[in-house]
């Protein structure tokens, strides 16, 4: 047993996790194919100073290259790999429990290695990426309203982004119950869906034969938009042939998701994002209907003619927003603000006896079909060393801006044209419209002018987008703010050299409230946890005064199911296993427990010394409600 370091325990459960993950295989590819490769990193970890045969690092080596290789393809599930590493696995197994014991042992199973063995062809062959299929198809499941039926929309999404990219279709709701269809993009196959979720109606509607080209698309534009280091030509020249097949393969007319062309449809001809088996409907003559930009993403918006309130829904998300466009950028007294040029009316040089005053506000009117009130007062301030003064006075010079189908009359000071890409973000916010990222990587902000009004109410389900970030295995512990944190490693979705966040103030009932936010890969976060969380507001005098005890060193980003927190640590270390750490105190938290009480034992949390806080997928939710339940 002295010849592997970490003794029998240890491996005894690098085998059992083995089993584990190949059982899960069968019913959850992705998850499986994770844990598998979670479990044969700690196999090759506890093995790797062993004396073992010639070829066991060689197999150990293919079996983790052809896992690697079927997440990156999607997670397929095919009958023959199961089998092929169910015996691949075994003879692993049977290797290095035979070296505890002598090397004269170690030696007998040469055959189990041996290369024309199926199972190591199989698996060789999908290291070699000989044997992958990346074949995508278009499926749709219908959920019918059954109250037999006892599993949940939201449940099925969760098992379903395991399996692709998923969404679902809202087609009616009786009693609380719903109907509709799940649209899924996956390389599994028809009969393993059938028999993972025998509740749904599965059928194929298409071959998806875009889908590896639409992630790459995806994933290189941004990048390449932000490249400094090449040639400015060369850049443009390849930017503009991505924008081109993108915007052919993957954009489409707003007016095509309508069935008809009515005068109800504003922006017809504006392009949105292109979703999988998205079914044209009928409009209703008595809504308008329009494509609203908001967080990344692209939404139907509408809003009924016959109400003066003008209260805007989002029907449906179409996706998230790729490409670059070209913005205004405007010099206000509040700071400087951004907005699409395709949402631009107009740029006017006024006087006084230009605007018309209704009711306490000044309005505008450029055109006899635009009424549009001038905001002198802005939601949002850029700066914390904004005057932030009312421009009620001098002013020469006014941007047009429409917004859910409603005008408004921005005066500004001075104006440019600058490029960017929009950033995403996990949900609307009522404080920003949009962050956009410059081709220097800086965030320019467009307000959320209807801030007045409620955020819109989402229907339907937005995509979920399953992670194309390798799986992460163990603990990392680190120190936040004085607080000591242990994190299961499979939250994290970044880990990054400390960068501080950037903070604006936006208006919430005439009073200003202050919101930080962190870009990172052409995303923005907008929740984080702050001294002032985790010491019961006694923060700024801990900050400033433990800021030159506690440098903060990196930056962490959490995320799991859509929910996402930014955390900055002063250290950070990484553990196999959840370290034995004195006075680490562990949350549990269940479905049926409240915010409320999570909430109060953050509370508690926040004032006990010296204790560590475990954040898991068991407790991580209730972790995100409690501490954004506080901070508002």
């Amino acid at each position: 047993m002295a010849r592997l370091d970490k003794g029998l325990i240890d491996l005894s459960l690098a085998i059992s996790n083995i089993e584990i993950a190949l059982h899960d295989y069968v019913y959850s590819p992705q998850r499986g194919l994770e844990k598998l490769q979670s479990a044969l990193l700690s196999l090759q970890k506890i093995s790797k100073l062993s004396t073992l045969h010639a070829f066991y690092h060689q197999r150990l080596n293919s079996f983790l290259a052809a896992v690697d290789g079927l997440l990156i393809s999607g997670s397929p599930y095919f009958s023959h790999y199961h089998s092929a590493f169910l015996s691949a696995a075994d003879a692993l197994s049977q290797v290095v429990i035979a070296a505890q014991f002598s090397d004269d042992l170690s030696r007998q199973p040469d055959r189990l290695l041996a290369i024309d063995r199926s199972c190591w062809a199989v698996v060789i062959s999908i290291a070699d990426e000989k044997d992958i299929s990346l074949v995508y198809r278009n499926y749709e499941a219908r959920l019918e309203a059954t109250q037999s039926n006892s599993v949940s929309v939201d449940a099925y999404l969760e098992a379903l982004a395991g399996a692709g990219r998923v969404s679902f279709q809202l087609d009616s709701v009786k009693d609380s119950v719903l109907s509709g269809r799940f649209l899924l993009i996956s390389v599994q196959s028809l009969s393993w869906l059938k028999r993972r979720f025998p509740s749904l109606q599965w059928q194929v509607l298409s071959v998806n034969e875009k889908e590896s080209l639409r992630v790459l698309c995806e994933l290189s534009f941004l990048p390449l938009f932000q490249n400094v280091n090449m040639s400015r030509d060369s850049r443009y020249r390849l930017l503009a042939l991505f924008e081109d097949r993108f915007k052919t393969l993957f954009y489409q007319d707003f007016g095509a998701l309508f069935s008809s062309s009515l005068a109800t449809v504003d922006k017809s001809g504006c392009i949105v994002p292109q979703t999988h088996s998205f079914t044209a409907f009928e409009p209703d003559e008595r809504l308008a209907y329009f494509p609203v930009r908001h967080g990344g993403s692209v939404y139907i918006g509408c809003r009924d003619l016959s109400e003066a309130a003008l209260k805007m829904t989002y029907m449906r998300c179409l996706g998230r927003d790729y490409l670059s466009y070209f913005l205004y950028e405007i010099d206000t007294s509040f700071g400087r603000f951004v907005f699409d040029q395709a949402e631009c009316v107009g740029r006017y040089d006024v006087s006084e006896g230009d605007f018309l005053t209704v009711g306490g506000c000044l309005w505008f009117h450029p055109e006899e079909d635009i009424r549009a009130e001038v905001f002198l007062n802005m939601p949002l301030i850029s700066r914390l060393d904004s005057a932030f003064c009312p421009m009620s006075l001098g002013v020469t010079q006014v941007l047009v801006v429409k917004q859910g189908g409603e005008y408004f009359a921005l005066p500004y000071f001075s104006i440019r044209e600058v490029e960017a890409v929009c950033s995403a973000m996990s949900a609307p916010r009522s404080w920003i419209k949009n962050i956009w990222l410059s081709q220097t990587g800086a965030s320019l902000l467009e307000p959320w002018l209807l801030s007045k009004n409620t955020l819109p109410e989402v229907h339907g389900w937005p995509e979920k987008n399953k992670s194309t970030y390798p799986s992460k295995n163990g603990y990392y512990f680190g120190k936040a703010y004085g607080r000591m944190f242990c994190i299961e490693a499979s939250l994290i979705f970044a880990l990054l050299p400390y960068k501080a966040t950037s903070s604006v103030t936006y208006f919430e009932d005439d009073k200003p409230c202050l919101a930080s936010f962190f870009t990172h890969d052409g995303r923005s976060f907008d929740r984080r946890v702050s001294a002032e969380l985790l010491h019961d507001g006694a923060s700024s005098a801990y900050e400033n005064a433990g800021s030159s005890v506690e440098k903060m060193s990196f930056s962490v980003i959490l995320e799991w199911m859509g929910e996402s927190i930014v955390f900055s640590f002063a250290s950070c270390d990484w553990f196999a296993s959840l370290p034995g750490v004195n006075h680490t105190w562990e949350l549990s938290s269940s479905s049926a427990e409240s915010v409320r009480g999570f909430e109060d034992k953050v509370s508690r949390f926040t004032s006990l010394q010296d204790v560590g806080l475990v954040i898991n997928k068991k407790n991580y939710l209730s972790f995100i409600a409690g501490f954004c339940h506080l901070h508002h």
